[in-house]
């Protein structure tokens, strides 16, 4: 027999585990049989039941039995499946076999054994090339068996709850369905252990006994000398013929030397035919209501004290720590009556394992299962209990009752889930079954289970649940969402692991078995964009072209499943339209770029309220490019593109998430993979046809002037739809300590490329409260990177109707000559010979470039300019090449630094911006200009200064609308670079608010930071006017600064712009000259603004008439008096009576008590209107008249009635009587009285007062 070896770890090992029945398969190489799992188990399990099965996990010796082995795993399972073999790592850190041969040939894997994370220490198969890979033992894993040929030690063991069926004693019904047949056994040897006996019957059987319909018996005898097979003749019985067909089989007699028994195995064919069985045993199963020492016949009776039902586990705490209750009921309590009663848990494959034993006697039917007992017991397992009752003079019949099985931990479900990437978030839900216990000194503990996940192709509400002290049934539930990653790289899975750190202070949770794992499945779900560019022609999210050439306000699309929306605003261009502004709505989030009013694109949140984590401006380099981001994952991307001279028209492309699909309208169509119906108006009509739309279709989308999005104005700070939820991703490090990673976006994981300096600007939000935020001002985030927008308030919104183009489409050739033929022979070849078309159609031939064309060819012959027109076209490729290599993940590479997949860096590296503006080349991302050249796109010569041509919004800034601590400033030539500087001087305004145009301000040097291509935002030294009024220091209505630019910090524009701040309550400003003059309707306390109806600031019983002048206000209302019953009061006890008066106005009140009458003696009324009174007369009624004046002088009177009665709680020891506020009377006692007098006291009701 071969040496079990030790091992650098210990386990206990039964002798009496059983096989594993009807799992495995088994096949014979040289010298051996290998048995193939079929099931998972950790390498200490899977080698327990080797042994069990008369061998160990296999060892391997040379190439050709692992290269057997190799063959055998893959026909039986996936290829890539790792089972155990026998390897183990010994103290001395070198490996060995469990079976105690030499350890002489090896296949380890490229740079194996590593012992990674110093706990690798069994060897199993790794998933490539059938090499070998050290690993941690805890993993279940299917493992190989290898035993030698010994038929003593049966290849199958047949000891199934079901075997006693077999015995001659069992009959099935001659009509019965369902019966045993063994024509699908697989031959070899066999052993059975049935309680009706456990070898083939030597006589013959009757029809329909053995659980089948054509029982088969040994027509011999069976061998009687060890360990030598014999031949013996089987016979199937039929009816009328006890051996109807004869074969032989082979058997063997094998002792047992530990349990000292004999017992025959079988070496057994599968049956002629069916229904056939082979009988063992003859017994019979006691009948109903009678036992016997193994519930087969012989020496079943009846006589033994019985139970009613099952016996019942519940759980409770006692003494601090958790206590499990056995609970049984005899049918007769009788005193000489045992209970023996066994404590079992289920082991990991579902084996019951004994805690505890105890016998009880007479009336005792609880048994007790706590930890303190000195039986220890892991939670995270089902408990049972199993009750055998005897009589102590027949202790081998019993009646033996098992309870259900009760689940004693955390119970977690569900543990699988389906989630698509557009589905709503899935609950997982975590119960207690028992209570929650701690010791003594530390009674705030809990039961922390840390969560962590094996893909990130998932999310989760948190990665934390604490169940804090107290009974069982505590319910929590966690949010996994899947996660919306924009890429085609089809369905997954991941899987939640749970954990529990060491628990010092929660006593029974020391010991638990491991937590199951949820299985994830994400279903990939596809995303789409929506094009639109040029004189735009469109591309809808199914990929249906046409040309759209109306002018306005439309929408592009719109979600009915959330709160989304993004609408287009075109203008004339040539003789049809051009996109120049988009603006985007999700949830209350509203951002808006619009250049239709001056060719600037102007950025900026409409939205009042600040945005949701997760919605984001962002700017690219050369200021051309702006993208919005929505914590959903959608976007909108607008791109300026120049025309001619200064002119620019822009190109937009929306990207949305899975959520949106089956669910969009608009110009984009409806997105649900068919572009039949595309072309579907508002009011649901669908038109066809290519080329330009159909204007029954543009038109049912066009938006009334003031209705769409670029009018948006915040109102109300309140919140119009559901803020973004922050989601996690769970991770464990090798040290398996928790990585945790939580935002409000982690839902989206966009694929993006991220290299040289082609690094995006996020453009914040000016400021505003929301939701419990506080406004955030510039001056909160000067350590910040992020460039704060301005506030531009009102003067952003602007009226728009443009009137529709209505010249007749040109044609080729255009007026400069261009033909078709030449239009599409330049575009193609643009297109082509481009850098990026060069490395895109290299990467992608099949990238549609048709369609790109086709628009091409078109905006060529509207707008007569093959350079514009090519331009666009080069972008759109760029474009489309981008989106197709971020989402096809067959085109990924991995990266040699991080073994990590990503999108291909040839594209990376050819997205610079406008293709360099054709002075300069693209290296890493970055355009290298040539000499003289400069900013991002390499569009600026260096001889080309700062152009400053206004300060946006007539350069005004009324005070009472925005903040005013920044600005726009247009202009061109600008170079994106921290050395972007604005040079301000304050200006000085004369006594008739007209600006001093001789005063020379002191220059300071202020941050600047690039808006777009023609627009710097300017940062102000300070805020020249006040609003708030002081008494001592002079009021500024009005300030401004003149204003110039720099490239580099020093030499700063020739021309300059003024910048005028005023206070709109009573200054109104020219917006060509600057100057200011008084409002009519206005007045001035301290040079301090107050507009018509205004209270004076140091008398608010006036208000602002105008002209400068303050008269009395005239809608003061007196105070109001609330109307009371008489009062009771008591004699010598203190009143305190408050006035129940108010002030419309809620200003403050002169309170007085007047006459005739004259108020009672003593009787005093404070400055709150509080009167206080101490009576001494009883049975009688006081009227008290009482003027309240508020501070404008307006008065009010009113009388009360104080009724002076007896307080009847004096009769109890002195006490006094107290009012309710309901009106009742109760006592309170003055002196320390008896304890029974109390409650007499407090009895007394206001009934004692009528």
């Amino acid at each position: 027999m071969r040496l079990i070896l030790w091992f650098a770890f210990i386990y206990f090992i039964s002798a009496q585990t059983l096989v594993e029945g009807g799992g495995g398969d088994i096949t014979r190489y040289n010298g051996f049989d290998y048995y193939f799992s079929s099931v998972t188990k950790t390498w200490q399990n899977a080698e327990i039941n080797c042994i069990d099965r008369g061998g160990h996990l296999t060892s391997v010796h040379s190439g050709a039995e692992n290269n057997f082995l190799n063959q055998q795993i893959s026909t039986r399972y996936d290829s890539q499946v790792m089972p155990w073999y026998g390897g183990f790592r010994r103290p001395d850190l070198n490996f060995a076999w469990s079976d105690g041969t030499a350890f002489s040939w090896t296949k380890w894997g490229e740079r194996q054994p590593d012992n990674y994370g110093g706990m690798e220490n069994c060897l199993h198969r790794w998933r490539y090339d059938g090499v070998w890979n050290d690993s941690p033992c805890n993993p279940a894993y299917y493992y190989v068996c290898k035993l030698d040929i010994d038929t003593c030690q049966p290849h199958f063991l047949d000891a199934s709850s079901t075997i006693w069926q077999r015995s001659t004693g069992f009959s099935i019904e001659p009509e019965a369905s369902g019966v045993r047949c063994d024509r699908q056994i697989k031959t070899g040897w066999y052993r059975f252990k049935s309680p009706a006996g456990s070898i083939m019957p030597e006589q013959c059987p009757n029809i329909n006994s053995c659980g089948t319909t054509l029982p088969i018996w040994l027509n011999g005898s069976h061998p009687t000398e060890v360990n030598v097979s014999t031949s013996v003749p089987v016979c199937v019985v039929y009816p009328g013929n006890c051996c109807a067909h004869k074969y032989n089989i082979d058997i063997k007699r094998c002792q047992d030397e530990v349990q000292g028994e004999d017992y025959f195995v079988y070496n057994l064919p599968a049956t002629p035919g069916c229904p056939m069985s082979y009988c063992i045993g003859n017994e019979t199963r006691c009948p109903d209501g009678e036992r016997s020492p193994n519930g087969f016949s012989p020496g079943c009776t009846n006589e033994f004290p019985k139970l009613k039902g099952k016996p019942e586990v519940t759980v409770g705490s006692h003494g601090n720590r958790i206590r499990f209750t056995c609970d049984f009921e005899p049918e007769q309590i009788k005193n000489n009556a045992k209970y023996k009663v066994s404590w079992y848990t289920r082991t990991s494959d579902g084996n019951a394992e004994l805690v505890k034993t105890e016998t009880l006697h007479g009336n005792q039917t609880k048994s007790f299962l706590q930890n303190t007992d000195g039986q220890k017991f892991c939670l995270q397992k089902n408990f049972f209990c199993e009750v055998s009752s005897v009589f102590p003079d027949s202790e081998d019949i019993s009646d033996t009752k098992r309870s259900d099985d009760f689940f004693a931990g955390i119970k977690i479900s569900p543990t699988t889930i389906d989630l698509a990437e557009n589905d709503a978030p899935k609950e997982l839900k975590f119960e207690t079954t028992v209570p929650i216990t701690c010791e003594p000194l530390f009674p705030d503990c809990a039961v922390d289970l840390e969560v962590a996940q094996t893909q990130n192709n998932g999310v989760l509400s948190f990665c934390k649940i604490s169940f804090k002290k107290g009974p069982a049934g505590q319910v929590k539930t966690m949010e996994v969402v899947a996660k919306r990653d924009f890429i085609d790289d089809g369905d997954k899975s991941m899987k939640i692991k749970f954990h529990i750190p060491l628990t010092l202070f929660v006593p029974d949770w020391k010991c638990h078995a491991e937590f199951p794992d949820v299985t994830v499945h994400t279903k990939d779900v596809t995303t789409a964009n929506c094009y639109s560019n040029g004189d735009p022609h469109i591309t809808t999210f199914d990929n249906r072209r046409f040309d759209h050439y109306r002018v306005g306000d439309y929408v592009y699309t719109k979600s009915g499943a959330r709160l989304f929306e993004v609408h287009v605003r075109t203008f004339v261009c040539a003789s049809v339209s051009c996109n120049c502004g988009v603006a985007a709505r999700e949830g209350d989030d509203v951002m808006v770029v619009d250049m239709c009013r001056d060719n600037v694109p102007r950025a900026r949140f409409a939205s009042t309220v600040e945005p949701q984590p997760g919605t984001r401006i962002n700017r690219s380099p050369d200021g051309k490019v702006f993208e919005f981001s929505f914590p959903s994952g959608a976007s909108v991307r607008f791109e300026a593109r120049r025309w001619f001279g200064n002119t620019y028209y822009a190109n937009i492309v929306v990207k949305l998430p899975s959520d949106d699909y089956k669910n969009t309208s608009g110009l984009c169509g409806i997105w649900d993979s068919s572009s039949s119906n595309d072309l579907t108006s508002k009011e649901g009509q669908k038109f066809q046809g290519g080329g330009q739309a159909p204007l029954g279709f543009t038109e049912s989308w066009k938006l009334t002037p003031g209705s769409s999005l670029f009018y948006h104005r915040g109102g109300p700070q309140k919140c119009l739809a559901e803020r973004f939820k922050t989601y996690c991703f769970c991770s464990e490090n090798a040290q398996n300590n928790q990585v945790i990673n939580c935002t409000t976006n982690a839902i989206v994981d966009r694929p993006k490329y991220i290299v040289g300096n082609n690094q995006y600007q996020e453009l914040n939000f000016p400021g505003a409260e929301h939701c419990g935020k506080r406004r955030r001002r510039r001056r909160d985030v000067e350590t910040q990177k992020t460039l704060i927008l301005p506030d531009d308030g009102e003067d952003a919104v602007y009226f728009y109707d443009p009137i529709q183009p209505n010249k007749t489409l040109p044609s080729f050739p255009t007026p400069n000559g261009i033909t078709e033929v030449q239009a599409i022979f330049n575009c193609d070849k643009a297109l082509r010979e481009s850098e990026s078309g060069k490395v895109c159609l290299e990467l992608v031939p099949d990238l549609d470039i048709d369609g790109i064309i086709e628009s091409c060819v078109e905006d060529t012959k509207i707008l007569d300019d093959i350079e514009v027109a090519t331009s666009s076209a080069v972008g759109v490729m760029k474009d489309a090449c981008e989106e197709v290599t971020l989402r096809n993940i067959t085109l990924w590479k991995t990266d040699d630094t991080t073994g990590q997949l990503q999108p291909p860096k040839a594209v990376a590296e050819i997205l610079c911006p406008n293709e360099c503006s054709g002075n300069g080349y693209c290296a890493n991302a970055t355009c290298v200009c040539d000499e003289g050249y400069l900013s991002a796109d390499c569009s600026i010569h260096e001889d080309d200064p700062p152009v400053l041509v206004k300060v946006a919004f007539n350069g005004l800034c009324d005070i009472r609308q925005k903040d005013c601590v920044r600005t726009r400033v247009i202009g061109r030539n600008f170079i994106n670079s921290e050395s972007l500087a604005c040079q301000t001087k304050a200006l000085k305004f004369t006594t008739d608010h007209s600006i001093d145009e001789e005063f020379n301000g002191e220059a300071t040097i202020q941050s600047s930071e690039l808006l777009s291509f023609a627009e710097l935002s300017c940062d102000l030294p300070d805020v020249p006017v006040d609003i708030v009024f002081s008494s001592t220091q002079k009021g500024i209505p009005v300030g401004g600064f003149d204003i110039r630019l720099s490239n580099n910090g020093e030499n700063f524009s020739n021309e300059s712009s003024q910048f005028v701040v005023y206070d709109s309550k009573c200054l109104q400003c020219n917006a060509t000259t600057k100057d200011c003059q008084w409002k009519e309707d206005s007045c001035r306390v301290n040079n301090y603004c107050f507009g018509k109806g205004d209270a004076h600031p140091l008398d608010w019983c006036k208000v602002c008439s105008g002209e400068n002048a303050f008269e009395p206000r005239y809608d003061n209302l007196a105070p109001v008096f609330r109307p009371t019953e008489p009062i009771k009061v008591f004699k010598d006890q203190e009143m305190s009576f408050v006035i129940p008066v108010f002030d419309p106005e809620q200003k403050r009140m002169k309170y007085e008590l007047i006459e005739p009458p004259s108020p009672p003696l003593g009787m005093e009324i404070s400055n709150g209107g509080v009167l206080t009174w101490t009576p001494k007369e009883e049975n009688k009624t006081f009227t008290v008249w009482i003027k309240v004046t508020d501070i404008c002088g307006n008065s009010s009177y009113s009388t009360y009635d104080f009724e002076v009665v007896n307080c009847p709680c004096q009769a109890f020891n002195g006490a006094e009587c107290q009012r309710g506020d309901n009106g009742t009377i109760s006592c309170v006692c003055l002196l320390d009285v008896p304890e029974k007098i109390v409650p007499l006291a407090k009895s007394v009701n206001k009934k004692h007062l009528q």
